[in-house]
């Protein structure tokens, strides 16, 4: 079991998106650890799940869960030791295949990953597909150009800026600084474009997407220009605010601001949330913040397949639900 990062904020958490392991909420062995898991009571869940599997070592689920919070914490190596109990006991699990194929694949295990896919073919020839086409355009968006400026032609009818946590009293951090004032500035080029803020309160008990829209509105810019998305509790989250804001206001070419560091993540993310929605868009981008070193980018790298994959619904169980009667 690996060391566990710091705890969150406990119940004030409570019903920010998205709603971690939804496939086993509803069952009783583990609804208790699903709410640790998105309160972010890493210790908790660490250890009850991990007693849990001594235990029962048969419920599939208890290595599935325990998995997902491995992703979510980037740790790698132990997420692939978990599915690897789910896969000795069913071989042609097709969650398990698909998720530690991925992960083979992004932490540079090719052969391992390409005797998962192939099995994965086998077993279940829409899955293996879909995954292979996921790889393909993540790796496409997520290495494209991003810089601080957009590209010349573009025209956005909508500014979606990424949150980052204030400080704990509720002025903007320096990272969410950043980001800020690069959107004001997209804001000024753009005045016709609408602006998402999102962002919750997962840090402090001040919502970012609150933070942010009121650090614009003294900057000077409109209050009827800003949409407020302040449920999403981490890149992924904000994905689905956005697009259900694109959808509302029926929005299609977007201008993602964050950190230069942070948009090759953003944007993939976004695009595969609005893949998977159905929603079409083209997404430009703009940063803030400098150009970070390329060796620097390696675990964010990593990590933009895991947010991505949740994004995309390649991730947890019910996910692969779809693919059962092809």
């Amino acid at each position: 079991m690996p060391k566990p990062k710091a705890d969150g904020r406990g119940s004030a958490m409570d019903g920010m998106q998205p709603d971690y392991a939804r496939s086993y909420a509803r069952e009783s062995q583990l609804a208790g650890e699903v709410v640790n898991y998105r309160r972010w009571e890493w210790n908790q869940m660490y250890t009850s799940l991990d007693a849990q599997q001594k235990a029962t070592p048969d419920n599939l689920d208890v290595y599935r869960l325990q998995a997902d919070a491995y992703l979510v914490n980037s740790t790698y190596k132990e997420a692939v030791s978990q599915l690897d109990q789910v896969l000795r006991r069913k071989p042609d699990d097709i969650q398990a295949l698909a998720v530690t194929a991925l992960i083979q694949q992004f932490m540079g295990d090719s052969d391992d990953a390409q005797c998962r896919m192939s099995h994965l073919q086998k077993q279940s020839p829409a899955a293996a597909r879909d995954l292979q086409r996921f790889i393909r355009t993540t790796d496409a968006n997520q290495y494209a150009r991003y810089a601080a400026e957009p590209r010349q032609d573009a025209d956005p009818d909508v500014i979606a800026v990424f949150g980052q946590s204030p400080n704990p009293d509720g002025t903007p951090s320096a990272g969410l600084l950043t980001r800020l004032t690069k959107a004001k500035e997209m804001a000024d080029r753009f005045p016709k474009a609408w602006i998402v803020v999102s962002g919750a309160a997962v840090r402090t008990q001040y919502a970012e997407a609150d933070v942010m829209r009121d650090w614009l509105v003294q900057q000077g810019i409109e209050p009827a220009r800003i949409i407020t998305d302040d449920n999403a509790r981490d890149t992924v989250g904000n994905a689905m605010g956005m697009v259900a804001a694109f959808q509302q206001y029926d929005l299609h070419n977007v201008l993602a601001v964050g950190t230069v560091q942070h948009l090759p993540r953003a944007v993939t993310t976004l695009k595969a949330l609005a893949d998977r929605y159905h929603w079409p868009i083209t997404v430009d981008a703009a940063g803030g913040g400098e150009t970070p070193d390329p060796s620097s980018q390696v675990g964010e790298r990593h990590y933009t397949y895991v947010t991505a994959a949740r994004a995309a619904g390649l991730f947890e169980l019910g996910d692969f639900a779809k693919y059962a009667s092809r």
